[in-house]
């Protein structure tokens, strides 16, 4: 690998002051929400914060002879920084050509000159559109239940100022001899440099060494290396007898001892971890004779192992995130009692980009062979008790899974299948429940650095064994669910609490998809509306309601997008339909949708929506109930009133419903 001929830290001020030129070899611009979405409120929390600089990685050249810089690497941050600049008018442009690519250079040309272009038809440009809107819409404060956006002309302000002084790249500048082709693709197969997660596992492993037990470091390695493949069921990720000895003849546990021990939980399972490593790679270069002195009992298996094939998943967090919830559920008093005593002591982040700095926090407290086993019991717990999904583009065709392992012996072949089944199989009905109620949670609050939720159900199992009973285990998510109200619901502006204000799109996600998951329940349960603060008539209007859910598959989604069902463009076009700012803005007129239907909907009629939309078999029950409203009644002020009255009062009784019975 070529050494840096220089290097500097630049703000993008001074970053645009040069000339760039992507070559050929580089692939189109690529980002999407997840990664504009996640560098434009790091830039917001990092500005809020008060930080002189943000740095947001390294820019890799390789000056030409006309000055010019080719880029090598970091053309993808590059691009949107310029894309950045040009739509909140900051004063700079990015001088960047693009190797035969004229269409991406009109582009820019347009964009630089203050207008917005918004080709979507042409496919090589059509991603650049897509990333403007995105920044437009991207929540900058995903702690806020409000609207936060560059489409506040303050916080627009505020941030341009800030990322053209204070957000910074490290500008590397190759010699002149280096082979470029060969260090693209070098760079392309390894990743831009060690990440983060891979420094703490070095440091785990040294610390290993340290303290006398660096015998295990090739078995805790391996640990480290499954754990890390959040895609891949943990199971799959060790071999036929290490599966054995650590999940059990059934694959379905985990045989660790000692889980609420913490002082001696790695030395309580070293009996395990010296089986284990007889039986990892090392037996390879043991002699017999060093295998039957070793005093372990190997325990190999002779059967033959096949795995049976299942579809590609995608969990809900990634690595770094995870081992951000293990620092929390196992190091926070370490990291409170690092706070001094005249500062407010906050619990560990959940976001991965605090990975180094926390465990540089909490490492004097790290015993390193009880983390490395830590962490698989917890990844034995997520991979069983937290839903997964499919992977697909398309968030309309994603579904929750909810499964455990199970061996299944093929006596005609000889062979041990390992399978996945749904985890609480014995009651389908349960499990049903229990995947609506965290699918529920994570759209709710899907940010990888946010999910409390997560760090609340992995606290359930921190000191307890598996596994847990499907009642005992909803009945804990429906508890979870209900504290998450409480702690949103003050956010909302009930029909009695108006005061000349409303709220429409700034409802907390999180009470729509509440709002579904009790409705589903009602409906599933047969459940029987008889409470006694409520009028017969309020009593009969959501029975019938609940009468109006016709289909129960439904899945909840990434729907994040809030629609007027009356619409607003309407009322101020039809003055003589009479709908009040307050009928027009509260939650019963109030539909959550993905953005791409909110487009094609929001110039409809609620008729026209509801006969476009109603056959759906996946709609959620409410918006089942408004469409089929608006289909046999119409939809005004009226109905309104009387859907946001059912609404409240099911909200209202929200604990009396969840702690109604399962059965039917």
């Amino acid at each position: 690998m070529n050494r840096i001929k220089d290097a500097e830290v630049l703000s993008v001020e001074n970053i645009f002051k040069d000339k760039y030129i992507i070559p050929l070899y580089q692939r189109n611009f690529a980002w999407g929400e997840e990664q504009i979405s996640r560098l434009l409120q790091d830039i917001y929390e990092s500005m809020r914060s008060g930080d002189k600089h943000f740095y947001i990685g390294s820019l890799v050249v390789l000056q030409r002879g006309n000055g010019e810089f080719e880029v090598i690497d970091g053309q993808q941050r590059l691009t949107m920084l310029s894309i950045i600049s040009g739509i909140l008018d900051m004063g700079i442009h990015l001088c960047l050509r693009y190797d035969s690519r004229p269409e991406v250079e009109d582009f820019f040309r347009v964009l630089n000159s203050g207008v917005v272009p918004n080709n979507r038809t042409e496919s090589s440009i059509s991603h650049f559109c897509d990333a403007i809107d995105l920044v437009w819409s991207t929540q900058l404060d995903v702690e806020k239940s409000e609207s936060v956006t560059l489409e506040l002309e303050s916080v627009k302000d505020q941030m341009a100022d800030y990322i053209k002084h204070n957000v910074c790249l490290v500008r590397e500048i190759m010699p002149n001899d280096t082979d470029v082709a060969s260090y693209f693709e070098i760079m392309n197969n390894r990743g831009e440099q060690l990440q983060e997660h891979e420094i703490v596992k070095g440091l785990l492993l040294g610390k290993l060494h340290e303290e006398g037990n660096g015998e295990y470091s090739t078995v805790c390695s391996m640990i480290w290396d499954a754990c890390s493949q959040m895609e891949v069921r943990v199971q799959k990720s060790f071999s036929p007898s290490s599966r054995l000895l650590l999940f059990g003849d059934n694959c379905d546990s985990i045989n660790l001892t000692g889980v609420s021990n913490a002082a001696k939980y790695g030395d309580n399972n070293k009996p395990l971890l010296d089986r284990l490593k007889v039986q990892s790679k090392e037996v390879e270069s043991m002699t017999l004779e060093e295998i039957v002195n070793s005093n372990v009992n190997v325990g190999f298996k002779t059967e033959s192992w096949d795995d049976e094939k299942s579809p590609e998943e995608e969990a809900i967090i990634d690595f770094p995130n995870f081992l951000m919830h293990i620092f929390r559920l196992y190091y926070n008093q370490t990291y409170l009692s690092s706070f001094h005593k005249d500062s407010e002591a906050k619990d560990i982040p959940l976001s991965e980009k605090y990975l180094l700095k926390v465990f540089n926090t909490i490492k004097q407290d790290i015993n390193p062979l009880d983390f490395f086993l830590r962490l698989l019991y917890c990844r034995v717990i997520f991979d069983r008790y937290i839903i997964k999904s499919n992977v697909t583009e398309n968030d309309e065709k994603r579904e929750w899974v909810l499964l455990k392992p199970d061996i299944y012996e093929d006596k005609n072949r000889g062979t041990k299948i390992l399978r996945f089944k749904q985890t609480f199989d014995i009651d389908t009905k349960k499990h049903e429940a229990i995947v609506r109620s965290i699918s529920c949670l994570q759209v709710s609050f899907r940010t990888k650095p946010y999910k409390n939720y997560l760090q609340s159900i992995l606290k359930w199992f921190v000191n307890d064994t598996l596994p847990i009973e499907a009642d005992m285990y909803l009945k804990k998510l429906h508890e979870l669910m209900l504290s998450e109200f409480n702690r949103t619901s003050s956010e909302y502006i009930g029909i009695t609490e108006y005061d000349n204000k409303h709220q429409g799109t700034c409802v907390p996600h999180y009470l729509f998809n509440f709002t579904d998951y009790l409705y589903w329940w009602m409906k599933t349960r047969n459940y029987i509306v008889n409470w006694n603060d409520v009028s017969y008539e309020q009593i009969e209007a959501i029975t019938k309601e609940i009468e109006l859910i016709r289909k129960t598959d439904f899945r909840f989604l990434n729907r994040n997008s809030i629609e007027h069902h009356y619409p607003q463009k309407r009322k101020e076009e039809h003055n003589n339909e009479c709908v009040s700012d307050f009928a027009l803005n509260c939650l019963g007129n109030l539909i959550l949708i993905s953005k791409s239907a909110n487009s094609r909907l929001s110039d409809k009629n609620p008729k026209d929506k509801a006969d476009l939309i109603s056959e759906r078999k996946d709609l959620p029950p409410t918006r089942q109930i408004i469409y089929n409203i608006t289909r046999n009644n119409g939809w005004g002020k009226q109905e309104i009133l009387i859907h946001l009255g059912c609404m409240e009062a099911i909200l209202k009784h929200r604990e009396q419903i969840l702690q109604s019975s399962c059965e039917c």
